[in-house]
């Protein structure tokens, strides 16, 4: 049976519109770089920008050429991301997704049944593992604004021109990111670290994100105790 995975980031509008696409272009390159035929996609449906208005990144990576290039949307979405915690409450980013095959990635500080508690029943069918990682700590810090978007982002809360469609001004896997995407690449298992590691800017952070994440693994909880008391592994 032939690789295919589809990545869906969801971010917010302008403020967290760079790492979202940092996270999808970084898997895609990648993917790419270990032979795989790759895509990355900004969804124009989203357009136009909007200040924390819900956006999404998508990238999608397969060993057989991509049958539908030109298909915009990701409509059956393996691997969520979601840049800022409180998405996980706005929306159904599992639309598409096969029973008990979604991964999510969620950048948090908070335990992984938590967040759980705010997935419908619906979504929790589709969930596979719940990853949760603190980048917010992980990143390089740049900054001690109080602020929440310069906290959380340092540097790149200031550029505001790295939105898209606008020169960019830092490098790719600056800021939360790196830590985002390490722990999704590690998680999942499918891409090398080491392959990575070359496609971004903030290699440590990477690796802490790669090292440093919670993971609830839902389906494998399921299957055990049916819809009792989930356990959590710790990496």
């Amino acid at each position: 049976m032939p690789t295919y995975h589809e990545l869906s980031v969801w971010t917010r509008g302008i403020i967290m519109d760079k790492e979202a696409r940092d996270v999808a272009q970084c898997v895609a390159a990648a993917a790419d770089r270990e032979g795989y035929y790759s895509q990355y996609i900004a969804d124009y449906v989203d357009d136009p920008d909007r200040t924390n208005a819900l956006i999404r990144k998508y990238s999608r990576f397969t060993d057989e050429p991509i049958a539908e290039p030109f298909i915009y949307e990701n409509p059956h979405p393996d691997w969520v991301v979601l840049i800022e915690e409180t998405i996980i409450k706005a929306v159904n980013f599992f639309r598409g997704t096969a029973d008990g095959k979604g991964v999510l990635v969620v950048n948090s500080a908070r335990e992984p049944e938590y967040l759980l508690r705010f997935l419908p029943e619906q979504m929790r069918a589709r969930l596979s593992k719940l990853v949760v990682v603190d980048a917010v700590r992980l990143a390089e810090p740049r900054g001690t604004s109080p602020w929440m978007f310069i906290r959380d982002l340092g540097e790149l809360a200031w550029d505001r021109t790295s939105t898209e469609g606008a020169p960019e001004r830092t490098p790719a896997g600056t800021g939360i990111a790196a830590p985002l995407v390490g722990a999704l690449v590690a998680a999942t298992g499918v891409l090398a670290l080491e392959t990575l590691a070359e496609t971004l800017h903030d290699k440590d952070a990477m690796y802490r994100g790669a090292e440093h994440h919670r993971v609830l693994d839902y389906a494998e909880a399921a299957a055990e105790v049916g819809e009792g008391t989930q356990t959590t592994a710790r990496t």
